[in-house]
């Protein structure tokens, strides 16, 4: 008697038992493919994920860089010290998010908008 346990793509972990016409008839009609001999390692790679910029925003403020009021100049250039190299366009809206969910706020200093906490 044959013995099989099959994982879905989906998660889903079936043991069966059987003869192999049997179990490879399951297979057939699950739709799965099988590649008979072969272990798969359940250790599956970690995907990684670029940093978003309301995300490096966020570290800042915990490292309390938004004490002081700061403009899109003086941001931008913090992350690009930390390695994350942006235009001064790509900051503004992500930073008048952080001001609509009140996170931060902005206002004019000097005719122009500043950052603080």
């Amino acid at each position: 008697m044959a013995k099989a346990q099959i994982t879905t793509p989906e998660g889903v972990s079936v043991k069966i038992e059987g003869t192999a016409e049997e179990i490879a008839a399951v297979i057939r009609q699950a739709g799965l493919k099988s590649t008979p001999g072969k272990a798969k390692s359940k250790a599956k790679a970690a995907t990684k994920t670029r940093p978003t910029i309301s995300g490096l925003v966020d570290e800042l403020k915990g490292e309390g860089f938004f004490k002081q009021p700061k403009n899109l100049g003086e941001i931008q250039k913090r992350l690009a010290d930390l390695g994350h190299h942006y235009p001064l366009t790509a900051l503004s809206g992500p930073m008048q998010a952080q001001c609509k969910q009140r996170s931060l706020r902005r206002f004019k200093k000097d005719k122009k908008y500043v950052y603080a906490q």
